[in-house]
């Protein structure tokens, strides 16, 4: 049996509960760390989306087997840093139903990520994938795309426990008391060793 054709097209507003049914996997699949930063999340979905498919500067192109969406990606341009010139085409998210993966559905999304790349002229494509999700990590490898940078993220409130930004803040006050500490003495030496007559 041959497998059915995926093609792949620019998402539109008709796509949107199909796309965010697709998106709600994530929050199965990875622990805290991936549900608190899930983009579709908490029933504001469809708004978002809706959002990116009107920006300029952003494409959702939906992955298809016959009539049913199987997957989605969300592409952005953007200058990776604010001191750069350059532009990458950055997959911020990319989807594949869990029952279509293995299928070619990926690879499809990927190839529409390098046409628009292509049609923009941008010369590189970025991902990023969470740390939990290692067959996604490897997909990625597989293509080509190799680590850049070490993205990590902490709550503001556990930021602000780690490091005082304040001058009278408690991890001043530990900095303050480590060098205000008192050296350990020195290790006594014991006296010449006396050979003793046995």
């Amino acid at each position: 049996m041959s497998r059915p054709l995926v093609v792949t097209r620019t998402a539109v507003e008709d796509d949107l509960a199909a796309l965010v049914n697709l998106a709600g996997e994530l929050s199965e699949l990875g622990g805290r760390a991936e549900r608190a930063v899930n983009p579709l999340g908490a029933g504001e979905g469809p708004e978002r989306l809706l959002a990116v498919l009107s920006e300029p500067n952003c494409r959702v192109v939906v992955a298809l087997e016959g009539e049913v969406p199987v997957g989605f990606a969300l592409l952005k341009i953007h200058a990776p840093d604010p001191l750069s010139d350059a532009q990458i085409v950055d997959v911020t998210h990319l989807f594949v139903d869990r029952a279509r993966r293995h299928r070619g559905v990926g690879h499809a999304l990927m190839a529409a990520a390098a046409d628009f790349a292509g049609e923009r002229r941008v010369d590189h494509v970025a991902v990023s994938a969470y740390p939990s999700l290692r067959d996604t990590i490897r997909f990625f490898a597989r293509l080509g795309f190799a680590p850049m940078t070490v993205r990590r993220v902490a709550p503001v409130s556990v930021l602000r426990r780690r490091v005082s930004v304040e001058p009278g803040g408690q991890a001043a006050r530990r900095r303050r008391a480590r060098l205000l500490r008192p050296a350990p003495p020195a290790p006594k030496h014991p006296g010449p060793v006396e050979a003793v007559d046995q």
